[in-house]
């Protein structure tokens, strides 16, 4: 794929969940969930980039029980996935979320015989095997998101409304449970496991707030939190995957904020570079100075925060930094708001950004920047 291209994939179904195919590491793969209202037509696409040609294959699988919210694949596992999903119930009139785990019966998807690409192109929609499906204690309880843990295939961490629970994926047992103290609880909007500190934080939104708990035991209050890391929602989170004390937030101010949480009052590194709300932020795997963000204003911007990220050398000076700070590309081909945008698992320079029009705009890091990270 050349680099100052960018692919388009569109989906007949609107769409809000993106995940890259985590457990891959030899072909770029995302998953993509679709959301409509309409009964049993909701799918789950697998899309694979072949990177000399720039081809898209893909693949589709059925997901007739609702609309997807939030997907993720699994890092333990390449032919696992699982989806936050809601559905109507017309016999009580009343719509249900829950969280389902999912095995492909297939990772293929470029076959072997490439005669044969078009007929596997053109069949209908296949079966996903169903494993466990997680329903909140409360039938009316709204689920944001659900999360595998980074290290132990058995535990995932489900984000609802009121509170965060650990649970096994093999019967569903809740193994751990956080809920805040005080009766006026503001409600959380998502989180995150944090992959530093021994794997047993969980990161939380909470209005404007970021609060990070311990999942070792049941817990009231927060082991770290930022208050007020937007002026705003806060929207998104994510973790620097070098950097153990960095986290960066979007939210509904329009901006881009990363903070080291040993001190949280004011924010290391802020942009304000979209013009509307800031749904999903995310950092290169491999280079952390290279951040994408998706907003409502319908742009996927890849920005540098390279000023943060500097080492230093022997003497304790900082190396001079190969990228200047803020937005080096804007991605312009969205017609509607950008809800996802992630990073592939299998090349660090190949990432996704997904608008709710069902529009997958597959892109790549201009060949310039990346020759400046690299030599």
């Amino acid at each position: 794929m050349d680099e100052g291209n960018s692919i388009i994939y569109g989906l007949e179904h609107q769409t809000r969940a993106l995940s890259p195919q985590y457990g891959e590491s030899d072909a770029i793969r995302f998953l993509i969930g679709t959301q409509s209202l309409k009964p049993q037509s909701n799918q789950v696409h697998v899309v694979e980039l072949e990177e000399d040609t720039g081809a898209l294959h893909t693949k589709v699988f059925k997901h007739d029980i609702g609309e997807i919210w939030h997907l993720r694949c699994s890092p333990h596992d390449v032919a696992m996935l699982m989806t936050t999903h809601n559905a109507y119930d017309p016999l009580t009139s009343q719509c249900t979320m829950g969280v389902t785990l999912f095995k492909l019966p297939t990772v293929d998807v470029i076959p072997k015989d490439l005669d044969d690409l078009s007929a596997i192109q053109s069949r209908n929609a296949e079966d996903m095997v169903q494993l466990k499906t997680i329903t909140p204690e409360k039938p009316e309880e709204e689920v944001r998101c659900a999360e595998w843990h980074p290290v132990d295939s058995n535990r995932i961490g489900i984000v609802y409304e009121g509170c965060m629970r650990v649970h096994d994926v093999n019967n569903g047992e809740v193994l751990a449970n956080v809920t805040p103290e005080g009766r006026a609880r503001l409600k959380f909007t998502g989180g995150k496991w944090n992959p530093h500190q021994g794997h047993c934080q969980f990161a939380l939104l909470q209005d404007m707030h970021l609060k990070c708990y311990d999942t070792r035991t049941d817990c009231a209050k927060p082991s770290w939190s930022i208050d007020n890391a937007h002026r705003q929602l806060v929207r998104d989170l994510d973790f620097n995957p070098n950097r153990q004390f960095h986290v960066a937030t979007a939210g509904d101010d329009a901006a881009l904020n990363i903070w080291d949480y040993r001190n949280g009052k004011e924010p290391i590194f802020s942009r304000t570079d979209h013009s509307h709300w800031v749904w999903t932020v995310r950092y290169n795997t491999y280079h952390e100075q290279l951040l994408l963000t998706g907003s409502s204003d319908a742009r996927a911007l890849l920005t540098a925060a390279a000023s943060i990220c500097q080492d230093t050398d022997g003497e304790g000076k900082k190396i001079s930094q190969v990228l200047e700070d803020g937005v080096l590309q804007s991605y312009e081909q969205h017609e509607d708001s950008v809800y996802c945008a992630e990073w592939s698992a299998a090349e660090p320079w190949t990432f996704a950004s997904l608008s709710h029009d069902a529009r997958l705009v597959l892109a790549r890091v201009p060949r310039h920047f990346k020759y400046k990270i690299l030599l």
